[in-house]
């Protein structure tokens, strides 16, 4: 593998994502690939799961799998590999295709892959009917079948979307609805061009430089109102209450969507973060200096709420973790080659120290598990909830040839109390499964925490084999929704110190640093 594949596979270690539909996020139709084109895209592929992918595999077994993938669009489509020979069977058509001396040369299973998918659509009028880049994902995604669920291909458009949504993009700062007759829009972000411009929610945009949208497509929108920051875009809309048309001149800027939602009530700072993203650090640590300066010397305690929040950025996760953590380790990550194995230890610096309370339940995985685990084995917050998804693999993205994505998995997480988060996740001491959603169910959790199910929920977690990880998350079981419950009884705590104190003694707390590869991987 080149320099550059390699230092593109390093580029950016991602725990997961979570996708928002902001306007601008759309990518202009790429071209038809070439067969070259297409050729290169399976090589980089092919070669580069193979090296980084969390378990041994070869690139003649992802090539097979993703030729045979193509009897997913053609049940008649069969392909079978006999000694050194490729047979594919279609419409009563049998060719025969030499197969490379060895299964680890990525550019020859990867000519071979896009001859025999050529020749299936010479045969096959459904395979025929597909686009250039359809194949190509068809071919990519047979391939991904023999991976984990959390690995995968996205086309070029669904790339770009995700890249807007985790590191920015050129924008005005608005959301659209486009689901009806109008282009309306229903969100202005603050402090973007759009909200400088004066531009409303509920603002039906006519035309955007001087093109009628009536004349456009919805994709067609999005992709205009998007560009480099700096550029200008003129919108011309129409409001409620006035007849006339207005217009609009701003300059695009740099968007990265809001993922850290603040809230004050009762002397206590809720911090809601949605997902992980590039300034979700920088927005945290910000919100707080807000709520201190709100609250002053009525602010007495944190909630961080990550209910439902399904990660993203890994480098984010650390980051927000660093901000109640001094010098303390934050997460490790372990896999197949060096270069995935990491250590992250929070650096040494002024931190929040207010009590904290840290809310999960079912829908949290990943960064937002990296987060809570981190702030569980340092004693340095009472969790609250349910137990989490349970996602504790670490993803490495690939900006492949034709600007789409190949996420691939390629590390576990190792907690700084030494346990792996895959499938274990994060088990709250203070559990509100189950329990009714009212004052009556907050006394119960408080209670159940006092008493023997929080002595079995403080249980060291590093020494649990799969058996005892699966008696302990039934004792708090994950669950999806959001309930005032959690909120409440987190308020509760926060307002009396004997009650957080005695929670935060059962926390289970870290007993030595992060396990190496030698304890972890078979």
């Amino acid at each position: 593998m080149s320099n550059l594949r390699t230092a593109r596979w390093r580029r950016r270690l991602i725990a997961s994502l979570n996708i928002l539909a902001l306007a601008g996020c759309a990518a202009a139709p790429a071209a038809a690939p070439s067969a070259d084109e297409r050729v290169k895209l399976l090589d980089e592929a092919y070669g580069g799961i193979a090296k980084y992918y969390i378990d041994p595999i070869t690139p003649g077994g992802l090539a097979l799998a993703g030729m045979r993938g193509l009897a997913a669009v053609d049940p008649g489509v069969s392909i079978v590999q006999k000694g050194d020979t490729l047979v594919l069977h279609e419409a009563g058509q049998t060719l025969s295709f030499p197969t490379p001396a060895t299964a680890s040369d990525a550019a020859s299973w990867a000519r071979l892959a896009d001859t025999v998918a050529a020749a299936a659509r010479e045969h096959s009028p459904e395979l025929a009917a597909l686009s250039d880049d359809r194949i190509e994902q068809v071919l990519l995604d047979g391939s991904l079948t023999l991976l984990d669920r959390f690995s995968h291909y996205s086309p070029p458009e669904m790339a770009q979307e995700r890249r807007a949504a985790r590191d920015g993009f050129g924008g005005i700062g608005i959301t659209l609805n486009t689901g009806g007759a109008d282009i309306r829009i229903v969100e202005v972000l603050p402090e973007t061009p759009a909200a400088s411009a004066g531009l409303r929610v509920d603002d039906r945009i006519l035309a955007i430089d001087g093109t009628e949208v009536s004349a456009l497509s919805r994709e067609d929108v999005v992709h205009r109102l998007r560009g480099p920051a700096d550029s200008v875009v003129a919108l011309a809309v129409s409001r409620s209450g006035s007849d006339n048309r207005i217009t609009f001149a701003m300059r695009r800027a740099r968007i990265v969507p809001p993922s850290v939602v603040l809230t004050e009530e009762h002397g206590i700072a809720r911090l809601r973060i949605a997902s992980f993203n590039q300034q979700t650090g920088e927005s945290l640590s910000e919100l707080l200096r807000q709520a201190h300066r709100d609250l002053g010397g009525r602010l007495r305690g944190i909630v961080l709420d990550l209910r439902g929040n399904p990660g993203g950025l890994l480098d984010q996760s650390v980051e927000v973790a660093s901000l109640f953590l001094d010098g303390q380790p934050v997460t490790s990550t372990v896999g197949r080659v060096p270069e995935s194995i990491q250590y992250f230890t929070a650096p040494h610096r002024s931190v929040e120290n207010l009590p904290l309370v840290v809310l999960v339940n079912g829908g949290s995985a990943s960064a937002s598990e990296i987060v809570a685990a981190a702030l569980q084995d340092a004693g340095r917050a009472v969790l609250i909830g349910s137990a989490s998804y349970g996602k504790g693999t670490v993803q490495n993205v690939q900006r492949m040839p034709n600007d789409g994505e190949l996420t691939i998995t390629w590390a576990r997480l190792v907690t700084p109390g030494g346990y792996i988060l895959h499938q274990h996740g994060v088990v709250p001491t203070v559990c509100t499964a189950d329990l009714p959603d009212d004052d009556s169910g907050v006394a119960a959790a408080l209670a159940h925490s006092a008493g023997g199910l929080g002595v079995a929920l403080a249980q060291p977690r590093a020494k649990l084999d799969d058996a005892a990880w699966e008696r302990l998350r039934a004792l708090c079981p994950g669950q999806r929704e959001d309930h005032q419950i959690e909120v409440s009884a987190a308020e509760r705590l926060l307002a009396n110190p004997t009650l957080y104190a005695h929670a935060l003694r059962l926390t289970p707390t870290a007993k030595a640093r992060p396990l190496t590869t030698a304890g972890v991987m078979q």
